[in-house]
Protein backbone atom coordinates (compact mmCIF):
# COMPACT_ATOMS: atom_id res chain seq x y z
CA UNK A 1 0.00 0.00 0.00
CA UNK A 2 2.81 2.03 1.00
CA UNK A 3 4.64 1.68 -2.66
CA UNK A 4 0.78 2.29 -4.32
CA UNK A 5 1.01 5.88 -2.32
CA UNK A 6 4.53 6.60 -3.08
CA UNK A 7 4.02 5.84 -6.62
CA UNK A 8 1.12 7.85 -6.65
CA UNK A 9 2.47 10.97 -5.08
CA UNK A 10 5.96 10.39 -7.53
CA UNK A 11 3.33 10.54 -10.73
CA UNK A 12 1.44 13.36 -9.72
CA UNK A 13 4.62 15.45 -8.62
CA UNK A 14 6.13 14.54 -12.32
CA UNK A 15 2.47 15.75 -13.75
CA UNK A 16 2.98 19.06 -11.69
CA UNK A 17 6.78 19.71 -13.25
CA UNK A 18 5.33 18.80 -17.22
CA UNK A 19 2.35 21.47 -16.52
CA UNK A 20 4.78 24.22 -15.60
CA UNK A 21 6.90 23.47 -18.69
CA UNK A 22 3.93 23.82 -20.52
CA UNK A 23 2.87 27.22 -18.88
CA UNK A 24 5.75 28.44 -19.55
CA UNK A 25 6.17 27.29 -23.41
CA UNK A 26 3.52 29.47 -24.57
CA UNK A 27 4.94 32.54 -22.78
CA UNK A 28 8.31 32.54 -23.99
CA UNK A 29 6.48 32.17 -27.70
CA UNK A 30 4.40 34.45 -26.68
CA UNK A 31 7.49 37.15 -26.21
CA UNK A 32 8.85 36.15 -29.30
CA UNK A 33 5.85 37.05 -31.23
CA UNK A 34 6.29 40.72 -30.05
CA UNK A 35 9.67 41.31 -31.63
CA UNK A 36 8.48 42.53 -35.36
CA UNK A 37 6.72 44.79 -33.77
CA UNK A 38 9.40 46.55 -32.71
CA UNK A 39 11.19 46.10 -36.12
CA UNK A 40 8.23 47.85 -37.61
CA UNK A 41 10.20 51.38 -36.83
CA UNK A 42 11.80 51.01 -40.46
CA UNK A 43 15.30 53.34 -39.91
CA UNK A 44 17.82 53.65 -42.52
CA UNK A 45 15.25 54.00 -45.23
CA UNK A 46 16.30 55.56 -49.08
CA UNK A 47 14.48 56.86 -51.76
CA UNK A 48 16.11 57.63 -55.24
CA UNK A 49 14.84 59.71 -57.67
CA UNK A 50 14.05 63.15 -58.94
CA UNK A 51 13.18 66.41 -57.32
CA UNK A 52 10.26 67.85 -58.89
CA UNK A 53 9.05 70.27 -56.50
CA UNK A 54 10.77 72.88 -54.11
CA UNK A 55 9.13 75.09 -51.54
CA UNK A 56 7.94 75.55 -47.94
CA UNK A 57 10.72 74.10 -46.34
CA UNK A 58 10.01 70.67 -47.88
CA UNK A 59 10.72 68.98 -51.45
CA UNK A 60 9.02 66.22 -53.48
CA UNK A 61 11.00 63.78 -54.84
CA UNK A 62 8.80 60.84 -56.67
CA UNK A 63 5.80 60.51 -55.62
CA UNK A 64 7.04 61.73 -51.75
CA UNK A 65 7.07 64.59 -49.57
CA UNK A 66 9.93 65.25 -47.94
CA UNK A 67 10.26 68.20 -45.13
CA UNK A 68 13.67 69.91 -45.21
CA UNK A 69 14.36 70.53 -41.66
CA UNK A 70 17.42 73.60 -41.18
CA UNK A 71 20.03 70.92 -39.94
CA UNK A 72 19.70 68.48 -42.77
CA UNK A 73 22.57 67.29 -44.09
CA UNK A 74 23.12 68.23 -47.98
CA UNK A 75 26.25 66.59 -49.70
CA UNK A 76 26.90 66.30 -53.54
CA UNK A 77 28.39 62.56 -54.60
CA UNK A 78 30.45 61.35 -57.31
CA UNK A 79 31.58 57.93 -57.52
CA UNK A 80 32.78 57.25 -54.15
CA UNK A 81 33.62 60.98 -52.90
CA UNK A 82 31.49 63.30 -51.46
CA UNK A 83 32.02 66.81 -50.29
CA UNK A 84 29.68 69.44 -48.51
CA UNK A 85 26.24 70.81 -49.93
CA UNK A 86 23.65 72.91 -48.41
CA UNK A 87 20.00 73.38 -49.17
CA UNK A 88 20.17 76.65 -51.11
CA UNK A 89 22.28 73.87 -53.97
CA UNK A 90 19.09 72.09 -54.33
CA UNK A 91 17.20 72.65 -57.51
CA UNK A 92 13.89 71.06 -59.85
CA UNK A 93 15.14 68.09 -61.67
CA UNK A 94 17.53 67.02 -59.86
CA UNK A 95 18.47 63.43 -59.30
CA UNK A 96 18.90 62.51 -55.55
CA UNK A 97 18.95 60.35 -52.72
CA UNK A 98 16.98 60.93 -49.81
CA UNK A 99 17.78 58.98 -46.15
CA UNK A 100 14.85 59.20 -43.86
CA UNK A 101 13.46 57.51 -40.92
CA UNK A 102 10.00 55.65 -41.72
CA UNK A 103 6.75 54.87 -41.33
CA UNK A 104 5.80 57.60 -43.98
CA UNK A 105 2.50 59.72 -43.22
CA UNK A 106 -0.37 57.73 -45.77
CA UNK A 107 -1.19 60.74 -47.94
CA UNK A 108 -1.34 61.37 -51.66
CA UNK A 109 1.83 62.29 -51.82
CA UNK A 110 3.17 60.64 -48.93
CA UNK A 111 5.36 62.57 -46.15
CA UNK A 112 8.33 62.29 -44.64
CA UNK A 113 11.39 64.02 -43.20
CA UNK A 114 14.83 64.05 -44.80
CA UNK A 115 17.72 63.31 -43.00
CA UNK A 116 20.44 63.43 -45.37
CA UNK A 117 19.95 64.49 -49.02
CA UNK A 118 22.82 63.39 -51.57
CA UNK A 119 22.78 65.21 -55.03
CA UNK A 120 24.35 62.20 -57.15
CA UNK A 121 26.70 63.98 -59.78
CA UNK A 122 28.19 61.30 -61.60
CA UNK A 123 27.58 61.63 -65.55
CA UNK A 124 24.92 59.54 -65.98
CA UNK A 125 22.55 61.35 -63.62
CA UNK A 126 23.73 64.57 -64.83
CA UNK A 127 22.39 63.70 -68.43
CA UNK A 128 19.55 62.67 -66.53
CA UNK A 129 18.88 65.85 -64.49
CA UNK A 130 19.61 67.95 -67.30
CA UNK A 131 17.21 66.12 -69.87
CA UNK A 132 14.62 66.72 -66.72
CA UNK A 133 15.44 69.58 -66.16
CA UNK A 134 14.74 70.80 -69.78
CA UNK A 135 11.17 69.52 -70.00
CA UNK A 136 9.91 71.02 -66.93
CA UNK A 137 10.86 74.41 -68.17
CA UNK A 138 9.92 73.82 -71.54
CA UNK A 139 6.86 72.44 -70.49
CA UNK A 140 6.52 75.14 -67.54
CA UNK A 141 5.24 71.77 -64.87
CA UNK A 142 5.11 73.04 -61.38
CA UNK A 143 3.27 70.67 -60.18
CA UNK A 144 4.99 66.85 -61.75
CA UNK A 145 4.54 64.18 -59.44
CA UNK A 146 6.68 61.14 -61.19
CA UNK A 147 5.21 57.54 -60.53
CA UNK A 148 7.27 54.86 -59.98
CA UNK A 149 11.37 54.86 -61.30
CA UNK A 150 12.19 56.27 -64.68
CA UNK A 151 13.54 54.05 -66.92
CA UNK A 152 16.31 54.61 -69.23
CA UNK A 153 16.91 52.86 -72.46
CA UNK A 154 20.38 53.35 -74.22
CA UNK A 155 19.97 57.27 -74.60
CA UNK A 156 16.50 57.65 -73.63
CA UNK A 157 14.79 58.30 -70.37
CA UNK A 158 11.32 58.05 -70.09
CA UNK A 159 8.63 58.11 -66.78
CA UNK A 160 5.22 58.04 -66.33
CA UNK A 161 3.79 61.59 -64.25
CA UNK A 162 0.65 63.35 -63.40
CA UNK A 163 0.11 66.53 -62.62
CA UNK A 164 -1.55 67.48 -58.92
CA UNK A 165 -4.20 69.79 -60.81
CA UNK A 166 -5.62 67.50 -63.04
CA UNK A 167 -4.73 64.24 -61.95
CA UNK A 168 -4.05 63.66 -65.75
CA UNK A 169 -1.61 60.93 -66.02
CA UNK A 170 0.80 61.24 -69.23
CA UNK A 171 3.90 59.28 -70.25
CA UNK A 172 7.40 61.48 -71.48
CA UNK A 173 10.35 59.85 -73.33
CA UNK A 174 13.54 62.44 -73.31
CA UNK A 175 16.52 61.98 -75.92
CA UNK A 176 19.05 62.60 -73.10
CA UNK A 177 21.86 63.66 -76.45
CA UNK A 178 19.14 66.42 -77.89
CA UNK A 179 16.56 66.83 -75.26
CA UNK A 180 13.69 66.60 -77.39
CA UNK A 181 10.71 64.74 -76.01
CA UNK A 182 7.61 62.94 -76.66
CA UNK A 183 4.58 62.79 -74.41
CA UNK A 184 1.60 60.11 -75.02
CA UNK A 185 -1.10 59.90 -73.04
CA UNK A 186 -4.52 57.69 -72.64
CA UNK A 187 -6.79 60.76 -74.48
CA UNK A 188 -4.15 60.96 -77.10
CA UNK A 189 -4.53 57.23 -77.51
CA UNK A 190 -8.20 57.06 -77.93
CA UNK A 191 -8.25 59.97 -80.29
CA UNK A 192 -5.35 57.64 -82.32
CA UNK A 193 -7.22 54.84 -82.49
CA UNK A 194 -10.04 56.65 -83.53
CA UNK A 195 -8.50 58.15 -86.23
CA UNK A 196 -7.22 54.91 -87.21
CA UNK A 197 -10.99 53.36 -87.06
CA UNK A 198 -12.36 55.92 -89.45
CA UNK A 199 -9.85 55.90 -92.02
CA UNK A 200 -10.25 52.56 -92.39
Amino acid sequence: MKKASLFLAGFLLLAGCSDDEATKEPAESAGTEEEPEIAVEQEGMTEEGFITQIGNGRILINSIYFSVPEDVEVQFAEGGETTEAVISDLRTGMKVKTDYTGPLAESYPMQGEADKITILQDEESKRQTDALQAFINEEQLSDLIILGQPLVRGEEIGFLFSKMETGELTEVRIDMNTLEYTLSNEENEEETDETEDAEE
